[in-house]
């Protein structure tokens, strides 16, 4: 937040934020919808239900086929988790790389297999790397081959991309070339930042080359000449339409960014009373008149994104914790305990009192 203030979240403190869902990532960073259709398919393949897990990581499977959607870094990183649980699969990033398809990846993927050249396709990848993941950054490294590298954000401490993660899009870039080049199609080499895992062979079958663990970066290493040939499925009308249709979204995906960020500052600021919009506006160092704007564009108010964060948290404390309602009124910013009865009988229909005997489950 502008102000540079350290907040504690509420939900922390009481184990509960994995709960929570505000129909929005609450995560560090996102990755594009298509990936959890990529991963369901691999996983009802490998014998799962990919439904199940999807869920289980916090993904609303709802929002799945959502070509817009997008799910936060802790969705993909739990995910992961359970699927290597689940499978018993250490190449499971592998495994799930071989369904990828072009909407995967939205309109890019599209732009993608318009490019001239498999060089013009890493370009593009480079360039609107934010919108396959923005816990990460590619780039382009030139020397005796050409250098595709994946470098992973942190916060805290934590990889944000998982090394499934990047097995799974590496492995993802070299199934697509090949089938936009040759079916032989492999990099010259691979390095990857992973400790190396107990059958590395699945890992030089599946990239056809050399792989280097506990390496420095992750990389792939492609030979030049290859990558600048003229692809079949070439054309840069439909490359440069589609990368227009990138471009709108991520656009809209920055606007919707700012109610994320309104609803984050919330969640900081509720168990202080600040809640209103000259409170959020000194936390995010916004003048009223901007916030209200942005808000207006995305068809919303600070009292809407208030009252949402408020009655999704109020659902959480209810069926998680076993705190009294007046501290889950002062936690939710309200002055009053009767004014937060008040509220959540408007948002459910119900009492505080009749929705936690409904749904209270004994905490373990």
């Amino acid at each position: 937040m502008g102000s540079g203030a350290s907040l504690s979240n509420p939900l922390a403190c009481l184990g509960m934020a994995d709960h929570v869902d505000l129909a929005q990532p609450q995560g560090t960073s996102t990755v594009v919808g298509g990936w959890a259709v990529a991963v369901g398919r691999a996983l009802n393949a490998l014998g799962c239900d990919g439904e199940a897990l999807l869920k289980a990581a916090g993904v609303t499977v709802a929002e799945k086929l959502n070509t817009d959607a997008r799910f936060s870094a802790d969705h993909t990183r739990r995910l992961w988790q359970l699927a290597l649980v689940d499978t018993g699969e250490e190449a499971i990033g592998l495994k799930v790389a071989r369904f990828v398809c072009p909407t995967t990846f939205h309109a890019l993927g599209f732009s993608l297999w318009a490019s001239h050249s498999l060089y013009d396709a890493l370009a593009r990848m480079v360039r609107f790397d934010v919108l396959l993941n923005d816990g990460c950054e590619l780039s382009l490294d030139h020397g005796d081959a050409v250098g595709f590298s994946m470098d992973i954000k942190q916060q805290d401490g934590v990889d944000l991309v998982a090394p499934e993660g990047v097995d799974y899009f590496l492995g993802a870039v070299v199934k697509m070339f090949r089938e936009m080049s040759a079916s032989d199609f492999a990099p010259v080499r691979v390095t990857l930042t992973r400790d190396s895992p107990a059958n590395p062979h699945r890992w030089h079958a599946f990239f056809g080359c050399p792989v280097c663990f506990a390496a420095g970066r992750n990389q792939l290493w492609f030979d030049a000449h290859t990558l600048t040939q003229t692809l079949p499925t070439g054309n840069r009308d439909l490359a440069e339409q589609n990368d227009k249709l990138v471009e709108d979204y991520l656009t809209k995906m920055q606007l919707q960014d700012i109610c994320g960020q309104v609803r984050r500052c919330l969640i900081e600021l509720m168990p202080l009373g600040m809640t209103t919009l000259d409170d959020v506006c000194e936390a995010l160092d916004m003048p009223p008149r901007t916030l209200q704007y942005k808000l207006r564009q995305q068809g919303t108010t600070l009292q809407q994104l208030r009252d949402k964060t408020r009655e999704a948290l109020a659902r959480q404390y209810l069926q998680y914790s076993r705190q009294p309602f007046t501290q889950i009124a002062y936690s939710l910013g309200f002055s009053d305990p009767a004014h937060f009865n008040r509220a959540f009988k408007r948002w459910t229909g119900e009492t505080p009192t009749a929705f936690r005997q409904r749904l209270w489950q004994p905490l373990v």
